[in-house]
């Protein structure tokens, strides 16, 4: 994560967490609960508390942040309490796991202590850096920073998985970039990093809208062929005499891999208005790389988009010119829902 994801990262802690005063409905709640706890004292309903505090939690949008930033927030022990799992955490203190109405207040307390907490460091870290973060600039204007993550079966391990990894990629950029009139010399690369090795892409808004949509596409095909291989081992653990079903559905998963990369191909070259006929050559291009791509997100490896920010006060007349971060953003939001639901489906099925 670069400085300025960090710094838009305590910019969002103070206008979701802070402003939408989340610690002091959790308060609100604990309050009620503690009350209950002690003896002779009037029970109180805490259902308005307690639906105050789910909507406002079910309403944080942690789906516009970056992946590298939700794993801050988890480290700032802030994303546990807050969105889905922050309403499951409560859902299981209150009705599920309640041993007595004083732990479940004393619960509540420490979730409190840990926000409170997160929310010390956020601002500790806002002041440190204030002054001193610059946005990203780039070689052109409107470029978009591509964060290319080699994990899961797409992970280098040694110099052969990189010169690999290198080629399919050079496929991907080529093929997009083609597309869109530029070179593969368009996709910059301006940042690496080690460990869980990291590719920062520098790349014009056009190549980047174009990236996001093939990955959400990839992603509802891989939903759609999780879901019919779900039913083939659903078939296998029935033991059945007749095997040939769960095999048949295996295969059907295949086909339906297959048909959805070449429809992912078909809608990219209609909405880029390419031509078979005297484009041949970018059409073939595009073609390879979206099986690349759909093979590297299939594969475990992971693409997380930097959008920039757009200029406040900015007229209409100026965002019509220049490229649609709107649309790009929305895109980006639908890739993290499909993730995460994939990952539940992927859960269950292990």
């Amino acid at each position: 994560m670069n400085v300025s994801e960090l710094f838009d990262l305590t910019h969002w802690v103070s206008d979701e967490i802070v402003a939408t005063q989340i610690p002091e409905k959790y308060e609100a709640l604990q309050a009620i609960l503690q009350q209950h706890s002690q003896p002779n004292q009037p029970k109180q309903p805490f259902e308005t508390q307690k639906n105050d505090l789910t909507e406002t939690l079910n309403n944080v949008p942690l789906r516009k942040l970056t992946k590298d930033q939700l794993l801050f927030l988890h480290e700032l022990g802030i994303s546990q309490a807050v969105g889905e799992e922050g309403i499951k955490v409560i859902e299981d203190i209150l009705y599920k796991n309640v041993i007595d109405v004083a732990t479940s207040a004393q619960k509540l307390r420490e979730i409190i202590q840990k926000i409170n907490k997160g929310i010390h460091k956020s601002k500790q870290i806002k002041a440190g850096i204030d002054g001193c973060v610059f946005e990203e600039e780039y070689e052109t204007e409107n470029e978009v920073l591509i964060r290319v993550s080699f994990t899961g079966h797409a992970t280098m391990s040694n110099v052969a998985d990189f010169k690999n990894w290198g080629n399919i990629w050079y496929e991907i950029g080529r093929g997009i970039a083609m597309a869109h009139n530029a070179s593969p010399e368009d996709v910059k690369i301006i940042g690496a990093t080690k460990g869980s090795i990291i590719f920062e892409l520098a790349v014009i808004a056009a190549i980047a809208t174009t990236t996001s949509g093939i990955i959400l596409a990839a992603l509802k095909v891989a939903e759609k062929v999780l879901d019919i291989r779900k039913k083939a081992e659903e078939i296998r653990n029935l033991k059945l005499i007749n095997k040939k079903l769960a095999d048949d559905m295996e295969k059907e998963a295949d086909k339906e891999k297959e048909a959805g990369i070449g429809e992912i191909s078909k809608k990219i070259i209609q909405k880029l208005k390419l031509k078979k006929d005297g484009e041949g050559d970018k059409t073939n291009a595009l073609d390879k790389a979206v099986k690349n791509l759909v093979n590297f997100i299939e594969s475990g490896g992971e693409v997380d988009f930097i959008i920039p920010e757009e200029e406040e006060g900015e007229d209409d007349e100026s965002k019509k010119k220049g490229p649609d971060y709107g649309n790009l953003r929305i895109t980006f939001q639908e890739i993290r829902q499909l993730e995460d639901k994939l990952k539940l489906l992927e859960s269950k099925n292990t």
